[in-house]
């Protein structure tokens, strides 16, 4: 699923306190463009702690965007406004100001540090401001958008965007990330996506959508059965299963050309399909021998490595982040637990010890935990737990069923399936014990998601 098609360039101009030295950046800027629209006047005032996602959240007013030249009839002002604003409150470190307390009057279309008044924004006590300027010509469009430190009255991030009215989205999810960057430090999430499966009466599609569940549309055309999809780590390709064949052969699909490529199609499963950090190498469980073991498969030339040497049933491979380690499923023990061997397939050691039915590990991008599906009582709960099988804790316990979590590439966050009343939907949280899940899909039968990573 591609987003736009122009061919601009990016000028990032950011300037932080620091030493009294102004440092420019340049980079790429994918789809759509921007150049910088003034030099950055100062440092944001508040910085915010990372690692405390339980602290104070920052106070951001976000007003519907000024339409400068031509005519919005699809609404793009308020919809960038109100994506931004859903950004920056998802994160947990912002808190939007709601727009039943703006004083400003918009007919000022105040966007420039020297039109806003600032104490029009502290006065409802907001912190930080963003502030957005639409020109319109046809499907074109132009957008300034800053952010000010409401109270210092002064710039911290200044963009101008040129797209078309369908990478609306896509700027307000960029400039998010500005703005998460200004005042953590960090990268952002929210211009990632996530795949999974959403099955239909007699087939099953593989969707992806916005991190928000936004824009969502099939990869895929036909009506197959269609399993497991799997990001490469360049975020252009995904990995999945499919009857197509009436076999369970796995395949790559190119998402931006449609373009697929048959991976492995052995007799029997072809399942799993974790693509490697490196993204040159794919763990996959095969019953091409009579009974389900684990194989790295070099996608280049089919070249095959068998990693599980058991008569247990080995399955659902997962990578640790710097490539030494997978995890996966076993019965060896006598029912499913998680399991951690070397990438070579050595060292095989079980992490899991509570519960009798542990499945599909996920490993964090940060390499501290591993998440999981654990059965309580007579529901499918989200866990993690240490690599070394230390500090093992349930996160989920609301009476639904949880399923198949993987981790955003931040490590902050877990997207899993859940099922409440015989309906499943694709749901998000933060990978903390008793924070509730936020709904993404609500189509009724949507499953096994993946977190993309982020986007270069």
């Amino acid at each position: 699923m591609q987003i736009g098609n122009c061919k601009l360039k990016i000028v990032n101009q950011r300037m932080k306190a620091c030493a009294g030295l102004c440092r420019k950046t340049i980079a790429p800027l994918v789809f759509f463009g921007a150049v910088a629209i003034l030099a950055s006047e100062a440092s944001a005032k508040v910085y915010l702690d990372i690692n405390n996602p339980g602290g104070r959240r920052l106070p951001i007013a976000v007003p519907s965007f000024i339409v400068l030249e031509g005519a919005d009839p699809a609404g793009a002002a308020s919809e960038m406004a109100a994506v931004i604003a859903g950004d920056l409150k998802f994160s947990g470190f912002f808190e939007p100001v709601p727009a039943e307390k703006f004083i400003e009057d918009p007919r000022k279309k105040a966007l420039t540090r020297e039109e806003i008044h600032f104490p029009d924004w502290t006065a409802i006590g907001a912190e930080a401001l963003v502030k957005g300027g639409i020109r319109m010509a046809g499907p074109r469009m132009e957008i300034e958008i800053r952010l000010f430190d409401a109270v210092q009255g002064r710039m911290i991030v200044g963009k101008k965007y040129t797209g078309e009215i369908k990478d609306a989205r896509r700027i307000a999810h960029r400039f998010s990330n500005e703005v998460f960057k200004a005042f953590t430090g960090e990268d952002g999430i929210f211009e990632t996506q996530i795949a999974f499966v959403r099955r239909e009466k007699d087939h099953s599609q593989i969707f992806i959508a916005d991190y928000d569940g936004a824009g969502a549309a099939p990869v895929l055309s036909g009506k197959a059965i269609n399993l497991k999809p799997r990001w490469h780590p360049d975020g252009k390709r995904l990995a999945y299963t499919s009857y197509k064949r009436r076999n369970p052969d796995m395949y790559e699909v190119e998402i931006a050309s449609g373009r697929e490529k048959l991976l492995s199609g052995y007799a029997g499963l072809n399942l799993g399909g974790a693509w490697s950090p490196k993204g040159d190498t794919i763990a996959l469980t095969l019953s091409r021998d009579g009974n389900s073991e684990i194989y790295a498969l070099d996608p280049r030339t089919g070249g095959l490595s068998r990693l599980t040497q058991h008569s247990a049933i080995d399955v659902s491979p997962a990578w640790s982040p710097d490539g030494s380690r997978i995890a996966f499923v076993s019965d060896r023990s006598g029912s499913p637990q998680i399991y951690v061997m070397d990438a070579s397939g050595e060292n095989v050691r079980r992490v899991t010890f509570e519960g009798n039915y542990n499945t599909s590990p996920a490993w964090s991008p940060r390499g501290d935990k591993i998440a999981f599906t654990s059965r309580r009582g007579g529901a499918f709960q989200i866990a993690v737990v240490n690599p070394d099988g230390t500090d093992m804790k349930v996160l989920t316990n609301n009476g639904a069923s949880h399923e198949d979590p993987t981790w955003s590439p931040d490590g902050r966050y877990l997207v899993f399936s859940s099922r409440r009343n015989g309906r499943h939907q694709i749901n998000i949280m933060p990978a903390q014990q008793g924070i509730a899940p936020l709904a993404v899909t609500s189509k009724g039968m949507d499953l096994t998601p993946a977190w993309s990573p982020r986007r270069p």
